[in-house]
């Protein structure tokens, strides 16, 4: 229940973050294009753990996927609240 509740702070809080960033990013153009830079880091990062995650899942210890499940839901709630922030606005 503990790491539920843990998991649902940091993605309020992410959501938080990326959606102000999306928001700013409507009206100062420069921070638009990090927000694409950022994102396209965060895509070819769940791309690596694609490719790379078995291997750090097992040095980690974790069970299967781990690395690749976190990367897609870090890269997911930066895209939604970024889109959730330009949107609003």
């Amino acid at each position: 229940m503990f790491k539920l509740a843990r998991l649902a702070t940091l993605a309020g809080f992410g959501l938080a973050i990326s959606s102000l960033l999306g928001l700013m990013a409507r009206h100062i153009p420069p921070i638009g294009v990090g927000l694409w830079v950022v994102f396209i880091l965060l895509a070819v990062s769940v791309l690596m753990a694609y490719f790379a995650g078995p291997l750090l899942d097992q040095h980690f210890g974790w069970s299967d996927d781990t690395t690749l499940g976190a990367a897609i839901g870090v890269a997911g709630t930066y895209f939604l609240g970024g889109l959730i922030g330009w949107l609003v606005s």
